[in-house]
């Protein structure tokens, strides 16, 4: 069976190869280098390791809620936990290298992560209500109304504590971490194409929409509760500032991603593969040029993709 399964993951990597092609591939890997290069460099500094640290687990803990393969590990497997602490190990290795080649011993607190990670089970309750939430929401957001129905027993609850609780000083940015994660898997799916073309609107003009509409959105969340953060940590007020600009430039980056590498009705493995390294921006800020260079790249490659859906509407 542990053979069976590591035949299933080479299958999925070469899929997501050659869903991505060729040019993309180089790329890739050029950016994997350069993030490679970063890392070593960065992970010298005791300080920065630490963080580099947090902010990895924050990514496979992200990684860990959002697989979809979880009910077939446990049903096939009995030791199901442990083949998963193997691929997050896996993945672990380059950073792990960089701290072993820096004698930085703080990375055996990433495999107590890691052990901590594979045992926490979210079973999220999904929602289908049709609250005034959702009515609330422009039509043409249509991710949000989807997203919100399925997420609103998370979303709501957080919003609602995070208000309650905002005097302390980790409270909102730990909150708007959790709602831009949560935000972000609004975009996974690609819709019809007859979603789009009901737009009736050209490929530039689309993307601008779906850019001011999920900052509008966005803002409309986040926004009063950093407000409440400043009125209680005024001498912080730029910690949740800063991180609803990382999430903004996540956010808009995810929507160039997705139209960057749009098919009706599919979750593009290539799309897939680039949000979770630009997740690394959002995480790791020293990343982030990074993530807008690619925000910019992508931009044009979305317009010529649904200039093909929508060459009637330029």
């Amino acid at each position: 069976m542990v053979r069976a399964l590591l035949k299933i993951r080479l299958k999925q990597i070469y899929r997501g190869i050659i869903g991505i092609g060729l040019f993309r591939f180089i790329f890739l890997v050029g950016l994997i280098g350069f993030l490679g290069f970063a890392l070593y460099i960065k992970s010298s500094d005791k300080a920065t390791s630490q963080y580099i640290i947090a902010g990895f687990l924050l990514l496979i803990m992200f990684v860990h809620f959002k697989r979809g393969d979880k009910l077939f590990l446990k049903s096939h497997f009995s030791n199901y936990k442990t083949l998963m602490l193997a691929e997050y190990i896996i993945l672990s290795i380059p950073v792990l290298c960089c701290f072993l080649i820096h004698k930085q011993w703080v990375a055996i607190s990433q495999l107590t992560g890691l052990l901590i990670i594979i045992n926490i089970d979210l079973k999220a309750r999904n929602s289908n209500l049709n609250t005034k939430l959702q009515e609330l929401i422009p039509d043409d957001a249509f991710e949000w109304k989807a997203g919100i129905r399925k997420q609103f027993f998370i979303i709501v609850p957080i919003w609602i504590i995070t208000a309650l609780t905002s005097f302390f000083i980790g409270s909102v940015p730990i909150a708007i971490f959790i709602l831009g994660i949560i935000i972000l898997s609004f975009f996974e799916r690609c819709e019809p194409s007859q979603i789009l073309t009901s737009f009736e609107l050209g490929a530039t003009k689309l993307l601008w929409l779906k850019i001011k509409r999920l900052l509008q959105l966005f803002s409309i969340i986040v926004i009063p509760l950093i407000v409440l953060f400043i009125i209680f940590n005024i001498d912080k007020w730029y910690i949740p500032v800063a991180e609803y600009f990382i999430f903004c430039s996540l956010l808009v980056y995810t929507i160039m991603t997705k139209y960057a590498f749009y098919e009706p009705n599919i979750k593009s493995p290539a799309a897939q593969i680039y949000v979770a390294l630009g997740a690394l921006g959002g995480i790791i800020p020293v990343f982030l040029p990074v993530v807008w260079l690619m925000t910019i790249l992508f931009y044009s490659k979305s317009v010529n993709k649904l200039n093909f859906f929508l060459n009637d509407y330029n």
